[in-house]
């Protein structure tokens, strides 16, 4: 399947929707072409026969009454979805009133992060009429609304609402010389960063997910390639009440923007209502013995040696050397000079398109 299928179906799905039906309907979808989800023969086998069916039965609704406007967005290298989502914003600043702008990414989670990034911090008024809707075409999809197209795509079948959503900022020390930067399922430092950068990096060479391997790679040689200093965490709530805190080596530290989030292609990092999880540094026979644990998500009764969940909405790290940074997929390198390092969730900063509750 190519972005010119998913467009063209798109286009008859949407034709036909009930969708914020008092509005026209200014759509762009944001398509990254080296997807695996147009790539791969499995995954483009599956998303093409879930498009099939959902055109199908988006044909036996009505036919829309507004107008409805779909331009299809071809990404061509890093960055360019960020490029692509700002011009989107310029034109809609000539929109007419009564106009609703929906930004649909088919990519992977880079794609999904640099757009809905842009969608960050627009005056008011503007920030209203946008909402996002990641479809699934990455190879992980955990950032997605949805893990299939009939999950992420039949919302247009019936009402919706644009909900908004919280973020996940990042704070270097401005010591260091970065801006902030953005998460919007779940940042962490250590061995999941180092995974995540070789898996991208295996990606580029050999189209497909590689992060099983890596993982079991990551158990033997990453507190040889990264060791693990003591890192500093302190915990606080919305109310900047403080909670937890800890100072111990880590092979991770991993914050969601809630609980019950994934990553790495559905590993439950964070598989209750807590928001973060630790875990502590240990030897090469415990760490065989728990990778398949944790990464199924069952972090509970492995003792707090191993691994401790969390809850907050600040929180602040301090670290005496390098590390790196994973933010949905995309991995950033941090120096000393970056500590003391915060995470925070966000007030709502942003839309998403989702099914209206009865």
């Amino acid at each position: 399947m190519q972005p010119a299928d998913l467009h063209s179906a798109l286009a008859r799905i949407l034709a036909h929707s009930p969708s914020f039906p008092d509005e026209v309907l200014a759509v762009d979808l944001i398509a990254n072409p080296r997807a695996g989800g147009f790539t791969r023969t499995s995954y483009a086998r599956k998303r093409f026969a879930e498009l099939e069916q959902l055109v199908y039965r988006a044909e036996g609704l009505p036919m829309r009454e507004k107008p409805l406007g779909l331009r299809l967005h071809l990404t061509e290298r890093m960055g360019h979805a960020s490029d692509i989502a700002r011009s989107i914003v310029e034109d809609a600043k000539a929109d007419a009133p009564g106009t609703r702008r929906l930004i649909l990414t088919a990519g992977g989670d880079g794609t999904s992060l640099e757009t809905a990034t842009v969608l960050l911090g627009l005056p008011p008024g503007l920030a209203e009429r946008f909402a996002l809707v990641r479809l699934p075409f990455g190879t992980g999809n955990d950032g997605s609304e949805g893990r299939t197209l009939e999950s992420a795509l039949e919302r247009f079948l019936g009402p919706v609402v644009a909900s908004p959503r919280p973020a996940l900022r990042i704070t270097p020390n401005p010591a260091g010389g970065k801006a902030p930067l953005w998460s919007f399922n779940i940042a962490s430092v250590g061995a999941d960063a180092f995974i995540s950068q070789m898996t991208n990096r295996l990606k580029s060479l050999f189209p497909g997910d590689s992060y099983k391997l890596w993982v079991d790679v990551a158990s033997v040689f990453y507190d040889l390639i990264w060791p693990p200093a003591p890192i500093s965490v302190r915990i606080l709530d919305a109310q900047g009440r403080p909670g937890a805190s800890f100072t111990s080596p880590c092979l991770l530290f991993a914050v969601g923007v809630s609980g019950h989030r994934t990553y790495g292609s559905n590993k439950p990092i964070l598989p209750d209502d807590d928001n973060a999880c630790a875990v502590f540094q240990m030897s090469l026979f415990r760490k065989l013995a728990f990778k398949d644990r944790i990464a199924s998500g069952g972090h509970r009764g492995l003792g707090e040696d191993v691994v401790r969940l969390f809850s907050g909405t600040r929180f602040e790290l301090d670290y005496p050397r390098g590390i790196l940074l994973q933010r949905d997929g995309e991995v950033d390198e941090l120096g000393p000079a970056d500590f003391p390092l915060v995470m925070e969730v966000t007030e709502p900063l942003y839309h998403v398109v989702e099914a209206a509750r009865p």
